[in-house]
């Protein structure tokens, strides 16, 4: 009885052990939600996940697309997609997320048409603030690297 006993105890225990989970996945996959819906343009999505002082950035991004913009858009067969590549651990409540977005629109200038990009790297800045995760901006979204149609 005692053999068996313990052998339960031994199940028990091993099956308790878990594998330690990101403590940071939660933080990748808002990083990841948020590069979605910039890169998608849904503006209004991603003004709630910017830190309040820089949601001047995205209003500076939406007055500047164009119908043109929207068009070349709509004529994708899908919108653009964002995956989370790595992060950095700045200190307790910052992460820089690397994501890589594929099928977006590029603006390079203003008054010069856009095109789009098979895919390009970026970082973001994500922070923690009372509990909540927001993206800081200081400019808008540039590519590390980027690959044109």
């Amino acid at each position: 009885m005692k053999k068996y006993l313990f052998c339960l105890c031994l199940v028990l225990f091993m099956g308790c052990e878990e594998k330690e989970a990101d403590p940071y996945a939660k933080v990748v996959a808002f990083a990841a939600a948020f590069a979605d819906a910039y890169f998608n343009m849904d503006f209004t999505k991603a003004r709630g996940m910017v830190a309040p002082e820089d949601v001047k950035w995205l209003r500076f991004m939406a007055s500047n697309v164009t119908q043109e913009d929207v068009d070349l858009l709509n004529a994708q067969e899908e919108g653009a997609t964002a995956e989370a590549e790595g992060y950095e651990r700045l200190d307790d409540s910052t992460l820089v997320v690397t994501m890589c977005v594929r099928n977006y629109l590029v603006k390079d200038s203003l008054g010069a048409a856009a095109g789009m990009a098979d895919e390009g790297r970026f970082r973001f800045v994500v922070v923690e603030r009372g509990g909540d995760y927001k993206v800081r901006m200081e400019g808008l979204p540039r590519s590390e690297r980027q690959s044109r149609d």
